[in-house]
C-alpha cells in the first residue's frame, strides 16, 4: 500500500507532468503557425518565429516542472523523516542539509537499488540548482560512470535514451523532453522503491504535526480542533483526516484529539 507521503508525490508529480504534456502540445500549433492569439486573451504576444518561440517556450516548460519535482521530492523525503525512529543513521541520512547529498546518502539505505536511479536522481537535482541558481555543480566522476555503464540498460528500459547525450545536455543547459520524461520516470521509481522497502507511515502526534507543517496545514487543523464542543471536534477532525490523509488509525486520531491544536 503507497504511503501518504508516496501519495502526495505521485499527484504532485502527476499534475507537472500532465501540465508539460498539455503545453508540448498547444506548442505544436504555436510551430506550425497555425494559431493566433485570441483577442480577448490579455497578454502581449506576437512572434516573427513561431519555431523559435515554441521551441524556447517548451524548455522553459521543461526548466520550471524540474523545480516542482524535486520539491516533491523533497517533501516526500521529509515525510519519510518524520516516520522513521528506529534508524538513526537513516534518520542522520534525512538530516543531510543539502538535497543532492541527501539522495546520496539515503540510496546507500537501499541495497536492492538500480545502481543507476541514484546518479540520476542526483541529475535531476542538479539540473534543478542550475536552473534556480546557474550551479556549476555537476555529476562526480563516479556517478557519470555509474551512468556510462549502464548506458544499455537505460537505452532498453528507457525509450531509448541516450545516456552521452542526457549528459551533454546537462553541460550545455539545453533539457530536451525525452530528458525531462526520463529524470522524472526514475525518479517515480526512486521513491516508490523507498516507499516499498521503508514502507513508512504516520504513528506519532509530533510525525503527524511535521506531516501538516511539510503541506502547509496547519491553520486548517488547528481551525478544526479548536472547534465548539467535544462532538464537533471529534466530526470534524474525523472528516479532515479522512480528506486531507490516509491510513491514519484510530489510535492515533485520538491521542491528536486528546493532544489538541498544534503550538506554534
Amino acid at each position: 500500500m503507497n504511503s501518504e507521503g508516496l501519495k502526495q508525490f505521485l499527484a504532485t508529480v502527476g499534475d507537472a507532468v500532465h501540465s508539460v504534456n498539455t503545453i508540448c502540445v498547444g506548442l505544436t500549433s504555436v510551430r506550425s503557425g497555425t494559431i493566433e492569439k485570441p483577442e480577448d486573451l490579455t497578454i502581449s504576444w506576437s512572434s516573427s518565429d513561431p519555431a523559435t518561440s515554441a521551441s524556447k517556450a517548451r524548455l522553459f516548460a521543461l526548466r520550471a516542472s524540474l523545480v516542482f519535482v524535486e520539491e516533491a521530492l523533497l517533501k516526500y523525503l521529509g515525510f519519510l523523516k518524520s516516520c522513521i525512529f528506529a534508524d538513526d543513521k537513516l534518520r542522520k541520512a534525512l538530516s543531510t542539509e543539502k538535497a543532492a547529498d541527501k539522495v546520496i546518502e539515503v540510496s546507500k539505505h537501499l541495497p536492492n537499488a538500480e545502481p543507476y536511479w541514484c546518479p540520476m536522481v542526483v541529475l535531476l537535482v542538479r539540473w534543478r540548482n542550475r536552473v534556480v541558481h546557474s550551479s556549476n555543480v555537476g555529476l562526480t566522476v563516479n556517478q557519470k560512470k555509474l551512468l556510462i555503464d549502464n548506458a544499455q540498460l537505460l537505452k532498453d528500459r528507457h525509450a531509448g535514451i541516450d545516456i552521452d547525450k542526457t549528459i551533454n545536455n546537462f553541460g550545455s543547459g539545453q533539457i530536451t523532453l525525452k530528458d525531462f520524461t526520463t529524470l522524472i520516470a526514475i525518479t517515480v521509481r526512486y521513491v516508490r522503491h523507498i516507499d516499498e522497502e521503508l514502507k513508512p507511515n504516520i504513528y506519532t502526534v509530533d510525525g503527524f504535526f511535521n506531516w501538516l507543517e511539510q503541506r502547509d496545514l496547519i491553520g486548517a487543523y488547528n481551525s478544526v480542533i479548536n472547534a465548539n464542543g467535544e462532538a464537533t471536534r471529534r466530526r470534524k477532525l474525523k472528516a479532515f483526516i479522512n480528506t486531507e490523509f490516509s491510513d491514519i488509525s484510530d489510535e492515533l486520531i485520538e491521542r491528536l484529539f486528546k493532544h489538541g491544536p498544534v503550538r506554534l
